[in-house]
Formats: C-alpha cells, sequence, structure tokens
C-alpha cells in the first residue's frame, strides 16, 4: 500500500545507476528459482526484464522480474 510517507521517500531516494554487473543474471535465476519453488505451478515462465537484462548497459542495480500465467 502507497502511503504518503511512502511516496515521499521514493520522491527523495537518490538514484543510483551502476556499470553493468554480470552478476546480475545470476541474481535474477536465483530468484526466479524461488518464485518456482514458493508457488508452483503458478507461472508459465519468469522472465528478467528491465535495464540489468541487458548486457552492458548502466542501470539501477534492481532486478525486474516478470511473470507469466
Amino acid at each position: 500500500m502507497l502511503t504518503d510517507d511512502s511516496l515521499a521517500r521514493a520522491i527523495e531516494e537518490e538514484v543510483r545507476l551502476e556499470p553493468h554487473n554480470s552478476g546480475w543474471a545470476a541474481q535474477f535465476v536465483v530468484e526466479r528459482d524461488q518464485f518456482f519453488a514458493v508457488l508452483p505451478g503458478r507461472f508459465i515462465a519468469i522472465e528478467h526484464v528491465g535495464s540489468t537484462a541487458v548486457p552492458g548497459l548502466t542501470a539501477k542495480p534492481i532486478i525486474d522480474i516478470l511473470g507469466g500465467q
């Protein structure tokens, strides 16, 4: 739930960009496997999306994940 306080923190939060990290792909695999383990049969696919999924691209160090049913 988005509250006024959480919105204010998000607005004030510093945006940090980092050079591409090849470890982001491995971090995604760990997260994907956890989703499949915790929610078996729930997803057809879970994909790594966003800037961290693009090799060589500077990105915010946040792994974006999209699951499809």
